[in-house]
C-alpha cells in the first residue's frame, strides 16, 4: 500500500472542486492508495504542504490545480522520493498534456491506478531580469523541451524547445547557461510565440513525475 496525498486549490481554473474528495475516494483503487486530501487557502500553501508530505515519505503528491498549484508541489518534492502527480483543473494544464494525462472527467483520477514514475530534471531560468524561477524539462531525442511552466509577475515559459548557445558544450550542466529559446509564452496573460535568449542552470536535484504506464 502507497500512500498519496492530494493538494486541491479550490481558486484554480473553473470547475467546482467540492466533490472532488467524493470521486478520489470512488475510483481511486484502494488496493494501491492510501489518500489523503487537503484544500489549500491561500497562495504558497500547495509548496508547504507538498514539502510535508515529501518528508513524511509519502509515495506521491498530486497537485489538483492549474499549471501555478503544479509549480508549487513540484519545488515541494523536488530531490525527494515523492512522485508529483498531476489532475488538471487549470485553463492550459502544460505539463499535464505532455504526459498523457486525460484533462476531463473521471479519467483525471482513475489514471493514477496505471501510473508509473518519470523522471525530469529541475531548472533554475532567468527570463527578463525576472528573479530566478524553478521549471522542468524532459530530454527526448536530443532536444530539450520545457514542459512546465517558468512563471515571474507578467511572464511565463509555457512551452517550447531549447538550444545551448553558451558554453559551446552540447549538454547543459549545473553552470549556467545561455539558452536560445523558441517556442509559446505568457506575457500580460496573452500568448505569443517568442524567440529569445534566457539563463537556464540545471538544479542538482532530479523530479520524480507520475505519469500514465505506456505499456
Amino acid at each position: 500500500m502507497k500512500n498519496i496525498a492530494f493538494i486541491i486549490n479550490p481558486m484554480a481554473g473553473t470547475q467546482n472542486k467540492r466533490r472532488l474528495p467524493k470521486l478520489i475516494n470512488e475510483l481511486l483503487d484502494k488496493s494501491q492508495w492510501l489518500e489523503n486530501i487537503v484544500f489549500t487557502e491561500h497562495a504558497g500553501q500547495a509548496l508547504t504542504l507538498a514539502r510535508q508530505y515529501a518528508t513524511m515519505g509519502f509515495d506521491a503528491v498530486v497537485a489538483v490545480g492549474g499549471d501555478g498549484t503544479v509549480r508549487e508541489v513540484a519545488e515541494g518534492v523536488a530531490g525527494t522520493r515523492s512522485a508529483l502527480g498531476i489532475i488538471p483543473m487549470g485553463l492550459t494544464n502544460t505539463l499535464a498534456r505532455h504526459l498523457g494525462i486525460p484533462l476531463r472527467g473521471n479519467a483525471s483520477i482513475t489514471w493514477l491506478n496505471r501510473s508509473e514514475p518519470v523522471q525530469c530534471d529541475c531548472l533554475q531560468v532567468t527570463l527578463d531580469e525576472e528573479k530566478p524561477l524553478i521549471a522542468m524539462t524532459c530530454i527526448t531525442a536530443g532536444d530539450t523541451r520545457f514542459i512546465n511552466c517558468a512563471q515571474g509577475t507578467k511572464a511565463s515559459i509555457q512551452d517550447g524547445e531549447m538550444e545551448v548557445i553558451a558554453p559551446a558544450e552540447s549538454t547543459l550542466s549545473t553552470a549556467e547557461s545561455q539558452i536560445a529559446f523558441t517556442g509559446q509564452a505568457l506575457i500580460d496573460s496573452e500568448e505569443y510565440e517568442v524567440e529569445q535568449n534566457i539563463k537556464v542552470r540545471i538544479l542538482p536535484d532530479n523530479m520524480y513525475v507520475l505519469a500514465p504506464k505506456r505499456f
